[in-house]
């Protein structure tokens, strides 16, 4: 739902975006086009536009600087090799994981606060399964929305699970690099120790995602956001609790063989890297108005 002047601006962030990318390596292509594929292209870069309001240059460089980002954390692997690269216990723990979709159809990602205890696993493989939960929203999206809902359950929580070097890193993905991706943060059962914590934590937050963020006195109050029948048990709903479940033998295996399979690999990279030349290009005329969009979905 673009007015004529944010089409124009999106336009201009296109044709500055090829400008650069123009001369790249195939490698960092190959990441701006991993980036697009598990998305419309148009609107991951709406959500930079509309996240630095709609300063077109400050957007290109919030942009270079995130598949720059993605490069250097090896977004690839992350992907590829999932919750394989994560520390088994750490996923065991129930810390986070998806339910289902809220009353607006995002997807929900459930947070256990008291599940996180600070020091308890390398920050790395803690990082990575954050990043892995933010891949995983992009994944669940269902046009038309754009964002998800992550409610943070405090209940059980102590000041050995206030990480503020993890908050810190949360914060940057979806202020930096995942902009516009939080549609609606819901704190649950916070106790009165969590105040000088929000108080600070509250001051790192861009003032769009703070307006995101609502406190719920009691599980009553969820009724507006979200139906019971997509909450579990312990949140008075009636989903079964989480359990994590790990891949069988025979899982394994063809996991195994996929991975082994190194001609398949590269020949599916080389077909998914054409494809994005060819939506680039269609794209290049699209901005000079020889393509219409029906073209480029």
């Amino acid at each position: 739902n673009l007015n004529e002047n944010q089409k124009e601006n999106l336009k201009e962030f296109w044709k500055i975006l090829l400008e650069y990318i123009e001369n790249k390596d195939d490698h960092l292509k190959n990441i701006l086009f991993l980036l697009f594929g598990l998305d419309n292209p148009d609107v991951i870069l709406l959500r930079f536009l509309r996240a630095r309001k709609w300063d077109i240059q400050a957007a290109l460089e919030q942009f270079i600087q995130t598949i720059q980002w993605r490069i250097e954390v090896n977004i690839e692997d992350i992907l590829f090799y999932g919750e394989n690269h994560i520390e088994f216990e750490e996923i065991l723990s129930g810390k986070t994981f998806f339910i289902c979709s809220d009353k607006f159809g995002r997807p929900i990602n459930y947070v256990s606060v008291k599940d996180h205890i600070k020091g308890q696993f390398p920050s790395e493989s803690t990082e990575k399964l954050t990043i892995l939960s933010m891949e995983t929203g992009r994944k669940l999206l269902k046009y038309p929305n754009e964002s998800v809902t992550v409610i943070f359950d405090m209940d059980g929580f102590a000041m050995k699970n206030m990480d503020y070097h993890h908050v810190k890193f949360l914060i940057n993905l979806l202020q930096n690099y995942y902009p516009e991706s939080l549609g609606l943060g819901l704190v649950l059962n916070a106790p009165w120790i969590f105040n000088s914590c929000w108080y600070l934590i509250k001051s790192w937050l861009d003032p769009v995602v703070q307006q995101k963020i609502h406190f719920i006195k009691n599980l009553q109050d969820l009724d507006q956001f979200i139906d019971r029948n997509s909450l579990p048990k312990r949140l008075n709903g009636y989903l079964p609790e989480f359990q994590y479940i790990p891949p069988n033998e025979q899982e394994k295996q063809m996991l195994a063989t996929i991975h082994q399979d190194s001609c398949g690999k590269l020949k599916a990279k080389e077909d998914h890297y054409q494809s994005g030349l060819k939506y680039l290009e269609i794209t290049s005329k699209w901005i000079e108005n020889k393509s219409n969009d029906n073209e480029r979905k």
